[in-house]
């Protein structure tokens, strides 16, 4: 009985050795297990690393669901998210709190249908717990719910962090919803980003999400652009503020956007400035200063968009055609998506009526000449001229 009894001792005494060298392996596999079978189901990750030592976990493959129908079937993924957590009690079920999130390899899909629905709003669709609850009789409601082995609230889980730093990114536009346009596709490369993601309390909806980053376009370094963005997932029409610094843009890259709305045929020509575009369930307020460099254009026939435009088109032609070297165009636009009105801004304004200016006093020197000085010396004409030009001026 004795050896028996040593014999047992001993073989615990290896299986406790045992438990303790393999200690990080055998919380590797029950917390993946744990974290995986209470994954939202719009989430899906490959595999989760737990770092004991460092408190870094790392989750390799995490994907994003796309809502139905669209093109592609994430609407984000990432090759690696990195976070550095600390644990709330001594073993996984007391749960962690995530205290810094990085991401690299991001890829993220916006998609607009030719109806005009954007992924980004029907998230609310697929987030939640992918199942419809049911009705709870009255006599059970003070009752604690009962959750399948297993499962557990992840909110309750793990204690997330708004913020997640990316790098080596990139965000595809693909937009079926332009008119005359079967498909367009733009694509922001090289992205370094800070997001704010704002969850409900269970982290079954999106309440906002905010970025600021910077990137260039379709791979091109010379392209670059910084932005700062705010969107509200939640509202039943597009809802959103932009402002975008652009620096050297190819401005026929963005064609399928100003082709319906512009006076003329844009055969080359670079931008920078600032883009601030704001909408509010889908109607826009936009004031954007552009500078136009090594501009090339041809005045459109049977142009047919002037009813967009709060200002006479062939005083914009004749502006942009003043400067051909670099100008400034700013200009706002109002209204709704489908029906938006382009104004001139300050700068176009100011030139547009020095245009008008100088055609009157060309107009009234002409006929002022042959005019009749009053007794103040000067001619009726030069009155009714300098009474137009504080007109003008104060417009």
């Amino acid at each position: 009985m004795k050896k028996s009894g040593i014999i047992i001792l001993i073989l615990l005494l290896a299986a406790g050795a045992a438990a303790y060298f393999f200690r990080f392996e055998i919380f590797q596999v029950s917390a993946e297990n744990i974290i995986k079978k209470n994954l939202p189901p719009f989430i899906s990750v490959d595999t989760f690393d737990f770092d004991l030592k460092s408190g870094i976990l790392t989750a390799s493959g995490v994907g994003i669901k796309n809502p139905g129908r669209y093109r592609n079937r994430y609407l984000a993924h990432i090759d690696t998210v990195v976070c550095a957590y600390k644990m709330r009690g001594k073993q996984i079920l007391d749960g962690i709190e995530i205290t810094d999130i990085k991401a690299a390899g991001v890829v993220i899909n916006i998609e607009r249908l030719p109806d005009g629905r954007i992924n980004v709003n029907e998230m609310e669709q697929i987030m939640g717990d992918g199942r419809k609850k049911p009705e709870i009789p009255a006599d059970q409601k003070n009752k604690t719910e009962e959750k399948a082995p297993g499962m557990f609230d992840i909110s309750n889980l793990i204690k997330l962090t708004e913020t997640i730093n990316i790098k080596n990114g990139q965000v595809n536009f693909i937009d079926c919803g332009i008119k005359n346009f079967k498909q367009y596709g733009l694509t922001v490369r090289d992205a370094r980003a800070k997001a704010v993601i704002r969850l409900n309390r269970d982290y079954t909806g999106v309440l906002s999400v905010g970025a600021t980053g910077t990137g260039n376009i379709n791979g091109d370094s010379s392209q670059r652009i910084s932005w700062v963005v705010y969107l509200d997932p939640g509202s039943s029409a597009l809802t959103m503020s932009n402002r975008i610094e652009a620096s050297n843009l190819d401005i026929t890259l963005f064609k399928p956007y100003y082709d319906q709305y512009a006076p003329v045929e844009i055969d080359r020509g670079r931008f920078s400035g600032t883009i601030v575009l704001d909408f509010d369930n889908g109607n826009i307020g936009s004031m954007n200063t552009l500078r136009l460099s090594d501009l090339r254009f041809r005045q459109k026939t049977g142009f047919t968009g002037a009813v967009f435009w709060d200002v006479a088109l062939p005083d914009i032609i004749k502006y942009l055609q003043s400067s051909p070297g670099e100008i400034t165009f700013d200009f706002k636009i109002k209204g709704s998506m489908e029906n938006p009105m382009f104004y001139p801004g300050p700068v176009v304004k100011e030139a547009l009526q020095q245009m008008t200016v100088d055609k009157i006093s060309r107009l009234f020197q002409s006929s002022g000449s042959e005019g009749e000085e009053t007794s103040g010396g000067a001619s009726d004409a030069d009155k009714v001229f300098d009474a137009i030009k504080g007109f003008l001026d104060k417009k």
